[in-house]
């Protein structure tokens, strides 16, 4: 079984191969966004990848809410703080509805970041947050799928990533 430190060694490789792919993308791209995309990747992995793909799934369907909600109502209001209040209460409530509990912080930072970074238009911001979002999640379930995958051909998947041990009773 392997330690502690063993599985912040895979995270780290994992998390580091996620950074630089992330900032050699972007800049080949010219692209804006590589913070938010570096963020999210480092969020999602998780130890199992099917915790990562249902982290991955709830991060991006919570900033598409957030911006989606912040950036209409900084299109229709504009932006200040009683739009930040009013864009925060419709996002809690729509992620209510659709029973995002657990992207409930990031659908409302995502709106914070819409409405009070006003670096470009709101809809630009919305745009390429929910770009960098989708992109950063993607890539880091494809590398942690990638490393799982060559790990256990290589046979040391469980001496790097082991298996949970089964819950006290």
């Amino acid at each position: 079984m392997a330690t502690s430190l063993t599985l912040a060694a895979g995270f780290a490789l994992q998390a580091l191969l996620c950074t630089a792919l992330l900032l050699l993308g972007y800049r080949v791209l010219g692209a804006a966004g590589v913070p938010w995309a570096i963020i999210s990747a480092i969020i999602v992995l998780q130890p199992e990848v099917n915790e990562s793909l249902r982290a991955a799934v709830v991060r991006i369907l919570a900033n598409i809410v957030g911006a989606m909600i912040g950036m209409i109502v900084g299109v229709t209001l504009g932006m200040g703080g009683w739009q930040v209040i009013l864009s925060l209460s419709l996002v809690i409530l729509t992620c209510e509805l659709l029973r995002l509990d657990l992207g409930l912080r990031s659908a409302c930072i995502a709106v914070i970041i819409i409405l009070m970074f006003d670096d470009a238009s709101v809809e630009h911001s919305a745009m390429e947050r929910c770009i960098a979002t989708i992109t950063g999640c993607a890539l880091a379930a494809s590398v942690q799928i990638g490393m799982e995958h060559a790990t256990r051909r290589l046979g040391i998947h469980d001496r790097i990533f082991p298996r949970k041990p089964p819950a006290a009773k």
